[in-house]
């Protein structure tokens, strides 16, 4: 009986005796772990960013805006304020434009006024890096995001300076370009985007810098923040019970929940897309090793002349599929790591502004999956040519041509 030594020795003799064949088939039975790696890997890892970042304003925030010609007001503001599962919430006002740099380069920012003082609740774990939040009725003072005032690592402005944004506003009927200047009170840590609040490209303002500078008669929204994160489900019920479709209702909870089942159903949709290509390494194994069992044939006759048992010959056969499996998966996984880190490379954009940066998530469940899928490939599509390789009869196999 062959020993693994021999076996490990034999097999590799064999691959080398067919070198183009075998580096053919171990490439395509790399494909497979690759695109389960990579396809799989990048879309975990963009999961489980996006979650995060909704987590990170708060499961308990809920915010409103008005749908259709509806105009949100200050009645609104204490209508909601009265329902039990409302903690808190601000009004605010909100709008876009055009700021440029020292360096010249220039960025859309967005423009909020709402009651500063809520402005770590909205933002869940926003910290004020310098200055400070002005009070409300220093209007014309407002924090700002980190890339508003600075760029790759370069510092454009800080507390007291004075910036100008110029903005789009509509005066009888008709949009035009106003120029907004204000003063940084506070600058804001790095933090990251996120849906629906970009802090690192907004400019907060105190609320009544709404009307006063912004020119906006009517609040663009309202943001609530519940009791709990249990009781949101019952708030946003609420809401919709109160203003029916003349609101729309964003649930943050609801969306991390919503992302977060949208992409599992992609990653098991991905997950079967990546299994087909493993038909690739299935049909290459077993042509790779028919074709080595009809040449080898002579060759099998003599090992089985000189004693060798028809298990010795299947083990022999079968561990060169297994021995092309395991290099195929091994370069396929390396490879779908590589892959997984290029796609993740540059930042994917879901809306507006939001753009995800994400590093794949690779876990050993992953690799473990396109292992065991690669191995069990290996071992069927081996089997049967190693099966008929081992029941030859030495005497016709010895007289093959």
């Amino acid at each position: 009986m062959l020993n693994i030594v021999d076996i490990v020795v034999l097999a590799f003799s064999a691959l080398r005796e067919r070198r183009l064949r075998s580096i053919l088939t171990i490439l395509g039975i790399a494909i497979g772990p690759a695109a389960m790696v990579s396809i799989i890997g990048t879309t975990e890892g963009y999961t489980s960013t996006i979650v995060d970042q909704l987590q990170s304003l708060g499961q308990n925030t809920v915010v409103l805006f008005p749908a259709k010609d509806y105009r949100l007001s200050d009645s609104d503001v204490d209508r909601i304020k009265t329902l039990e599962e409302v903690d808190t919430l601000t009004p605010f006002y909100q709008s876009r434009g055009q700021f440029r740099k020292p360096d010249g380069t220039t960025m859309v920012v967005t423009i909020y006024a709402l009651d500063l003082n809520l402005l770590n609740k909205i933002v869940v774990g926003s910290k004020i890096a310098e200055g400070m939040i002005p009070p409300p009725t220093l209007y014309t003072y407002c924090v700002v995001g980190d890339k508003v005032v600075s760029s790759d690592k370069v510092r454009y402005y800080g507390v007291g300076d004075a910036i100008t944004v110029n903005i789009l506003v509509m005066r009888d009927g008709k949009p035009l370009l106003k120029t907004v200047s204000t003063r940084v009170s506070g600058v804001l840590a790095p933090y990251g985007s996120v849906f629906p609040v970009n802090p690192d490209e907004s400019i907060f303002l105190p609320l009544q810098a709404g009307k006063s500078l912004l020119n906006l008669r009517d609040y663009s929204g309202i943001f609530i923040i519940a009791k709990s994160a249990d009781l949101v489900d019952s708030l946003v019920s609420r809401l919709k019970d109160i203003y029916g479709d003349n609101v729309q209702i964003i649930s943050l909870k609801e969306i991390a929940k919503t992302v977060s089942n949208i992409i599992n159903i992609l990653d098991n949709l991905f997950f079967t897309v990546s299994s087909i290509s493993f038909a690739v390494a299935f049909t290459g194994i077993m042509s790779t090793m028919f074709t080595s069992v009809v040449e080898r044939t002579r060759e099998i006759g003599v090992l089985k002349a000189l004693g060798f048992s028809s298990n010795d010959v299947l083990t022999l056969f079968l561990f060169e599929s297994i021995l092309m499996t395991l290099i195929g998966v091994a370069s396929g996984i390396t490879g779908g790591i590589i892959g997984a880190y290029f796609i993740a490379y540059r930042p994917l954009r879901l809306v507006g502004t939001w753009t995800v940066v994400s590093e794949p998530k690779i876990t050993w469940w992953l690799i473990t999956r396109a292992l065991g899928l690669s191995l069990a490939v290996g071992v069927v599509g081996g089997l049967l040519p190693a099966w008929k390789a081992s029941k030859m009869v030495p005497v016709e196999a010895l007289r093959y041509e």
